[in-house]
């Protein structure tokens, strides 16, 4: 199964979130996703324009492990709770400081602050869904507050446990970049939980504000630079806390390595080109000495045209062995390894510029043009951009080496910069005019793009669509919209 996410990132990337589920009962498990964008011909951006190389510089993916899922109440007290499992490695480290045990215990330090992380979030976005239930509001903001002082006092009880002459200072230094992580992420869940809620009369607001304050001081109170100011800019709490989430969310970042797909088929066939060349040449040669006798001149003109034909043999050959090779081949091969080292998977990428005739049909029956959409683009079509991700994933590898926690999937991120689609547009301001009781006036109206995007996403279980209509601006995305 695959889960998709769309949203702006910013003002000319949008993100795609792939969440790939894994399938415990395969060994293996294979996941296919096809994206088709649609462009409207006066973007100028066509196969001449947009090369291969532009495509791959636009985007940028990176791959990462699911977060675990565990509930608020359970980051603690329940058995084998992440947080019994760093308290275990801290003992653990505490009694005998080895550079193992110190690994150790900085990977279930990052896992539990990962986890606790996406716990806030989880808590904060039921709590939204069930805003409509005032009795079961209250409860559940009770227990976000009770299991939070839970949480922050139990790890902020492991100071006492490493603060001895043997843990080294980097060692202290990772758990006290972890308690300023701990804090942040309650403070920003905390203040998305009033915005959420904000309408709502029932919730408790000035208990969750004085949670927040109790995190400000605490943060006074132990010398942390991350506290925002109104009359700041606030530089250094933003760069502190994209450093701590680069930092913390680390442990679940995989390794990839990039190679080009078909290298040696491409050598054997480029070989195969220059022995056909090399045929050629010979039998020039073998029939002009048969029919001439020794060295003539006849055999010398023969030569020189044989060698001149030979090169000109190998390079059409090699050039069409080339193009025949990119239909059947991806551009690339990654290969996805965990950070001790060993392989897990293979993503394999291909991109191209798709004609409309080979489009599968229920891709263009999805897409549904209109006769708006057909005179825009002059009833020329439109350029048809196609982008394919096939992905393996070995199973039984991710559940043996993450056998301590539950890992249900592999996130695969893509950012996708639209920069280069805006160049031809234009200037998105366009003077209009509207009568009044008065005669009339002018107003301002904005001139749009639509860029619409299908994807195909397939899995040994199941085929599925997705349409989205993308509207851009020469300033940048403007909204992102599901097509129903």
């Amino acid at each position: 199964m695959i889960e998709e996410n769309i949203e702006i990132h910013d003002r000319y990337q949008f993100e795609i979130k792939l969440a790939y589920k894994l399938n415990k009962e395969k060994k293996y498990n294979f996941y296919n996703v096809e994206t088709y964008l649609f462009l409207p011909q006066n973007l100028g951006i066509n196969k001449r324009t947009y090369k291969k190389d532009q495509f791959y510089t636009d985007i940028h993916s990176y791959i990462r492990l699911k977060t675990p899922q565990v509930p608020l109440r359970n980051m603690v007290n329940c058995k084998d709770s992440p947080f019994k499992k760093l308290k275990k490695a801290t003992e653990k480290l505490t009694e005998s400081k080895t550079d193992k045990n110190a690994e150790i215990w900085e990977y279930h330090t990052k896992m539990f602050l990962s986890i606790f992380r996406k716990a806030l979030r989880d808590h904060v976005l039921f709590t939204y869904i069930k805003k409509d239930d005032e009795e079961n509001i209250k409860q559940l903001i009770e227990e976000y507050i009770e299991n939070i002082e839970i949480i922050t006092k139990n790890y902020r009880g492991l100071k006492r446990l490493l603060n001895i002459p043997t843990i080294t200072e980097d060692i202290f230094n990772t758990y006290t970049m972890g308690d300023e992580f701990l804090s942040l992420s309650i403070e920003n869940a905390t203040f998305e939980l009033i915005e959420r809620l904000k309408d709502s009369k029932e919730i408790p607001i000035k208990r969750l504000l004085l949670l927040i304050e109790n995190e400000y001081k605490y943060r006074k109170m132990h010398n942390i630079p991350s506290i925002p100011n109104e009359k700041s800019d606030n530089e250094t709490y933003l760069f502190r806390s994209s450093v701590l989430k680069k930092f913390i969310s680390s442990v679940l970042f995989l390794d990839t390595r990039y190679e080009k797909e078909g290298k040696i088929a491409e050598q054997v066939f480029y070989s195969i080109a220059a022995g056909m060349a090399m045929v050629f040449a010979t039998l020039i040669a073998f029939y002009t000495q048969k029919k001439y006798g020794g060295f003539t001149f006849p055999l010398f003109i023969a030569l020189v045209v044989s060698y001149m034909f030979k090169d000109r043999i190998k390079e059409l050959t090699r050039i069409y062995f080339a193009k025949k090779l990119r239909k059947l081949l991806f551009d690339h091969k990654t290969y996805i390894y965990v950070p001790g080292g060993e392989k897990i998977g293979m993503c394999k990428e291909r991109f191209s510029f798709a004609k409309e005739k080979n489009i599968a049909p229920e891709i263009l029956k999805i897409r549904n043009r209109d006769n708006f959409t057909n005179i825009e683009n002059d009833l020329l079509g439109e350029h048809i951009i196609y982008y394919r991700k096939f992905i393996r994933l070995h199973q039984d590898k991710i559940e043996k080496i993450y056998r301590e926690y539950t890992i249900n999937g592999i996130d695969d991120i893509i950012r996708f910069n639209i920069s280069t689609f805006l160049k031809k547009m234009d200037d998105p301001k366009k003077l209009l005019y509207i009568l009044t009781d008065d005669g009339y006036k002018k107003i301002w109206g904005e001139k749009v793009y639509h860029i619409n995007m299908i994807i195909k996403f397939t899995t040994e279980k199941d085929v599925r669509y997705k349409r989205f209509r993308l509207i851009i601006t020469r300033k940048g995305l403007k909204r992102i919209e599901e097509v129903i």
